[in-house]
């Protein structure tokens, strides 16, 4: 297959060869008239990589040293020479010997290394070479020098997965408490209980004491001692198990294993709870003995036995008979008190209750023997009720408290009773526990009375003596104090404001009373000589500059009530800076038609009263229309029936001794254009009219928007349109010739057509002008003082007939024309006689 084609070189490299094939090649030359033979290998070529030893490994690392072995861990080589890396060569250097000896009898294939047989407190160096097919590499870095000792471990303890919350056993059960250790050297271990050490002990020989004549004892069941059940195994290095056989309960606690070498001490500790019935309940007493009830009390069992109290039974026997005659209360009790009821009376009863837990029953707490039978009788009756805060509907009943007669009062009944009846009406639907009572829902204008009656738990007791009687209506006291304050002060006087009293004393408030007080005297002097009804007062007769306190006082049908006091006033007339504040509706500027009214208001403050002006920007007022009044605080101007005029800023200034204020408002008055100004006909003929004007003065404040033309014959009455356009002229056509004309031109804008200007009567004719010239003139005939004129008339006539003409003459040599008409004839005809020449 070719793999060049005729390039001029020696060399070529071949590529797309398919891995470990054999392959023949040859060559040969070309030249221009062809190949020549080829030249080949004698042998094939194998398509291969070619290979050599691997680089050496790299990151040779030293790990975990004892005094007999440690652990090499390192890299592959960077290259592997182009062959797979079979295993790897461990050396060592003993410090102070020459040879590298060999650790592996054979290659290692993974990349970590367990080095033995080393001798203890020796220090070894460490190399690694790689070997392939091709051949074994160069060894690696050498480790720096490390000493075969074992390494300094603090101890540690830790106790078995299943002991980390805790063991839980019953009784009876083994308890095995399982240690994992570790620490270099090796640590001891102890085992603790509470605090205190445990050991193993042997089974010691008990003796039993002889018993004496008459003397029963309870039976104790035989059980040995904690250490003489207790064994540990140590045995097997990194372990430790603790185990107790036959557990009873005592046997709970908290185990610790404390483990400990020269450098240091590790705990771990366990709860172990061993479960067993509970003890029996503990001081077992009655409470709130009756005749066929009674209130049973325990308290739990001093040890629970490792488990929670889940319920108590309850049991009850006649003391008389027995020991089976056991009848079960209650025997789901959940806690330590339990009402019996349905005992029967003056019977003698026993009571036992058992505890139980999760394990089982415990023994039970037998009580003292009970009778059933009620300790007290029913209560004493109280003293006679008191009756105090009487209203119109309600009164409130106070008694005292009687004697119990041993049980507890746990409540009152009250009754009432009206003075004239015979009948006695329960006031409260249930027991009251107070010793006094709000008795409500009376008629107002009855007399009653009241009896109290006290119950315990055997009834209740007599009533006591009724109440002195009382009628139902409101006291009427004085009332509380108004709350005054200073609203105002003057040179001469104070102004005073109050609020009524919180508390008007039950009757309406008939009026006040006001006092004053000057500081640094202590008699206080009454300014009202009546009771007054409104709630201010002017204060008068007090000095400028000085200091008063002033009182109010509220009256009423009981009388004159607590003062109500102000603190200490100056008289003086205060002194405050003018203020002007527009309307809200005028501040932004006022837009209206004329004919409308103006109204700008404003409140104007300030101590002492401003003086007050309104003024209007480049303008004066008319004062003949403009109206301004002032009441109090406000201030209004108000014109009526708007002028175009009228518009301008309006300032209102107020100015007393503290200063002066100014606010102003823009007022705009738009109406109708004004007349046209220069109103005349430019051209008139026969048939037309041309008319021109000026735009009006005033354009009522808003732009021109054109203008009407209307027209009417000097004899009609009616105008009639003849246009209506937006320039300042116009021509109106279809005039008849020799008829009078008027004419008038109104002005428009947005708000309306303005005032019309009249012109007229005009003439619908042709406009007149001069004649023009006579022509032809010539002698007719002379003497020797006179001459005969003839002419011709003119070609045009002006458009009026002629009325005569005039003759000039002029002397010979001179310039001056002369005329020959005597005075103001003129010769009627076109010739004439010019007599004394």
């Amino acid at each position: 297959i070719p793999v060049m084609s005729g390039e001029n070189k020696l060399s070529w490299q071949v590529k797309d060869l398919i891995p470990n094939c054999e392959y023949y090649f040859r060559v040969k030359a070309v030249n221009k008239i062809g190949g020549g033979d080829y030249l080949e290998l004698r042998n094939p070529i194998i398509a291969e990589d070619p290979k050599q030893p691997p680089d050496p490994p790299v990151d040779l690392e030293v790990h975990n040293p004892t005094s007999k072995s440690v652990t090499l861990t390192w890299k592959p080589p960077l290259f592997d020479g182009g062959s797979k890396i079979m295993g790897y060569i461990i050396e060592k250097l003993a410090k102070g010997k020459e040879r590298w000896e060999r650790c592996n009898d054979y290659l290692v294939p993974l990349l970590t290394y367990p080095v033995k047989g080393l001798e203890e407190g020796k220090e070894y160096q460490f190399r690694v070479r790689a070997e392939n097919a091709a051949g074994i590499s160069e060894p690696s870095r050498i480790t720096p020098f490390v000493k075969a000792v074992d390494p300094i471990e603090a101890p540690k303890v830790f106790l078995a997965a299943n002991l980390q919350s805790g063991l839980e056993v019953k009784r009876g059960d083994e308890i095995i408490l399982e240690a994992h250790i570790s620490g270099s050297p090796y640590p001891s271990i102890t085992w603790l209980r509470n605090d205190e050490i445990v050991r193993p002990e042997d089974i010691k020989k008990r003796v039993t004491a002889p018993k004496k004549k008459g003397e029963t004892e309870e039976e104790k069941p035989f059980q040995l001692s904690l250490p003489e059940r207790l064994s540990v195994d140590n045995h097997k290095e990194g372990e430790s198990v603790l185990s107790i056989r036959d557990s009873i309960r005592a046997d709970h606690g908290t185990f610790t294993i404390k483990v400990e070498n020269d450098h240091g001490v590790a705990k771990a500790s366990c709860e172990v709870n061993v479960l067993d019935i509970p003890g029996p309940p503990v001081n077992f007493v009655f409470e709130d003995i009756r005749k066929n009830s009674v209130i049973c009390k325990w308290e739990p069992p001093l040890d629970d036995g490792g488990s929670e109290i889940l319920n108590y039974v309850l049991e009850k026997k006649d003391n008389t008979k027995a020991e089976m005659g056991w009848v079960t209360v209650s025997s789901t009790l959940r806690h330590c008190k339990f009402h019996v009821t349905k005992l029967i009376e003056g019977k003698e009863y026993l009571f036992r209750v058992f505890a139980e837990n999760r394990v089982g029953a415990g023994p039970p707490c037998v009580s003292k023997p009970m009778t059933a039978k009620d300790p007290f009788s029913p209560p004493d009756a109280p003293n006679k009720p008191d009756v105090e805060d009487v209203t119109s509907n309600s009164m409130l009943v106070k008694w005292n408290e009687p004697k119990d007669n041993g049980s507890p009062i746990i409540g009152y009944w009250i009754e009432k009773r009206e003075i004239n009846s015979t009948h006695w009406a329960r006031v409260n639907k249930s027991l009251v526990n107070a010793l006094e009572v709000k008795v409500e829902g009376l008629l107002e204008g009855l007399t009653y009375i009241f009896r109290v009656c006290a119950e315990n738990a055997a009834g209740p007791g007599k009533f006591s003596p009724p109440s002195d009687p009382k009628t139902a209506q409101d006291p009427i006291m004085p009332p509380g104090p108004p709350v005054p304050r200073v609203a105002d002060t003057s040179a001469t006087s104070i102004e005073l404001e109050w609020e009524p009293p919180v508390y008007n004393g039950g009757g309406d408030i008939t009026g006040y009373h006001v006092y004053k007080q000057l500081m640094g005297v202590n008699e206080w002097s009454r300014c009202t000589e009546k009771p007054i009804k409104v709630r201010q007062y002017t204060v008068t007769e007090v000095r400028e500059g000085a200091d008063y306190k002033l009182r109010v006082t509220a009256l009423n049908a009981a009388g004159e009530g607590p003062p109500g006091e102000t603190e200490p006033t100056t008289v003086a007339e205060p002194k405050e800076p003018p203020t002007v504040e527009l309307d809200v509706s005028v501040k932004a500027g006022i837009q209206i038609m004329a004919g409308q009214t103006i109204k700008i208001p404003a409140i104007v403050t300030g101590r002492p009263t401003p003086t007050i002006a309104w003024t209007v920007e480049d303008g004066e007022l008319d004062k003949d229309r403009v109206v301004i009044e002032n009441v109090g605080t406000k201030s209004e101007l108000t014109i009526k029936n708007a002028l175009r005029k009228d518009h301008g800023r309006y300032v209102i200034t107020a100015t007393n001794s503290s200063g002066s204020k100014s606010a102003g408002t823009r007022v705009e008055v738009f109406d109708v254009p004004g007349p046209v100004l220069d109103l005349k006909p430019v051209v008139t003929n026969r048939k037309m009219c041309l008319l021109n004007w000026s735009d009006p003065e005033d354009d009522g404040g808003s732009d021109i928007t054109g203008f009407i033309v209307e027209r009417k014959d000097a004899k009609m009455h009616t105008w009639r349109l003849a246009v209506d356009t937006e320039r300042s002229k116009c021509d109106i056509t279809g005039l008849l010739e020799g008829q009078e004309y008027k004419f008038r031109v109104s002005a428009k804008n947005k708000f309306g057509t303005g005032p019309p200007v009249e012109i007229g009567p005009i003439l619908a004719v042709d406009p007149l002008v001069v004649p023009g010239p006579p022509s032809c003139p010539e002698v007719k005939d002379k003497t020797k003082s006179s001459i005969a004129l003839a002419w011709k008339p003119p070609q045009k006539d002006g458009g009026s007939p002629i009325k005569g003409y005039i003759v000039e003459m002029q002397d010979e040599g001179s310039t001056d024309w002369k005329k020959v008409n005597e005075g103001d004839k003129l010769f009627p005809t076109c010739e004439c006689v010019i007599p004394n020449l």
